[in-house]
């Protein structure tokens, strides 16, 4: 992995031209009360465009990144996981710059992995252009495969994007290893840390009755909060929690959803030590 380089051109404020036009609404974080620690606006605003990028770029239309596990290694620092990477909806043969978003991280000081990336026709990454016997691999084992690892904590996304020099395609994607999650009938709820001591955590919330109102109770510490989700017409909705307690610098917060017949409930740590690899 190479050093850290200033990508001007994924600056916040482009996130916001470049999804705005494609009907992308910013999530609001949750409001402080009874003991609750708020957050930073500034913060907020980078928390709120980590949301944006999961949902997707949509340039062009319909594209993604996919991650396939390879293998693992264990070490020191935790597991290793090494993952292959297929960029849908990409054009083949063209060059493209692969860049990293870790949380922790601003957006501005992106790493870059290659500035030479390519894919082929079955949207494999590769180090090199395709040559006529690897355009329609899923795999290769000639060293031509540009996977990516990464070594995270439970609840830790890792932002990818495959984007050429005008911006004109970006295609990004959302790795999260070990999720914390809850599944119950057709509900799902999932938690993503926003920054290594979880002072923020995004909520992501599916399978629920289309159109509705969802009341989100985080109960962290003994404080008890409650905020509304509001469902869109395929019943997923998404939301931010601040479970910081004054008077504390460590704890855990309880998330929990119970609507159309069915209750998921996910418990993350947050604050001094909670930070851990797996």
């Amino acid at each position: 992995m190479r050093g850290s380089i200033r990508l001007c051109a994924l600056t916040l404020p482009l996130l916001a031209s470049l999804l705005a036009p494609i009907g992308r609404a910013v999530p609001k974080a949750a409001h402080s009360r009874d003991g609750m620690d708020g957050g930073s606006k500034q913060g907020e605003t980078a928390e709120r465009y980590q949301m944006l990028w999961d949902q997707g770029f949509d340039l062009p239309p319909g594209s993604h990144l996919r991650f396939a596990k390879v293998d693992e290694t264990a070490g020191p620092d935790g597991r290793a996981l090494r993952y292959r990477v297929y960029a849908d909806a990409a054009q083949p043969g063209i060059p493209y710059t692969l860049g990293v978003w870790r949380i922790g991280t601003s957006i501005d000081d992106m790493q870059i992995l290659s500035e030479a990336a390519y894919v082929n026709r079955k949207g494999l990454v590769m180090g090199n252009p395709p040559n006529p016997a690897q355009q329609d691999a899923s795999t290769l084992s000639d060293g031509s495969e540009l996977d990516v690892t990464v070594t995270v904590a439970q609840g830790e996304p890792v932002r990818f994007v495959l984007r050429t020099d005008d911006s004109k395609t970006m295609i990004g994607g959302t790795l999260v290893p070990f999720p914390i999650q809850s599944i119950d009938k057709s509900c799902r709820l999932t938690a993503l840390l926003a920054d290594p001591p979880a002072n923020t955590v995004l909520l992501y919330a599916d399978g629920f009755p289309p159109n509705s109102v969802l009341t989100l109770q985080n109960v962290s510490q003994g404080v008890v909060q409650q905020q509304k989700l509001y469902t869109d017409a395929k019943g997923h909705s998404s939301g931010m929690v601040l479970p910081r307690i004054r008077g504390a610098d460590s704890g855990a917060a309880t998330e929990t959803i119970q609507a159309g017949g069915c209750k998921v409930s996910v418990s993350v740590p947050w604050g001094k030590g909670s930070y851990h690899p797996m």
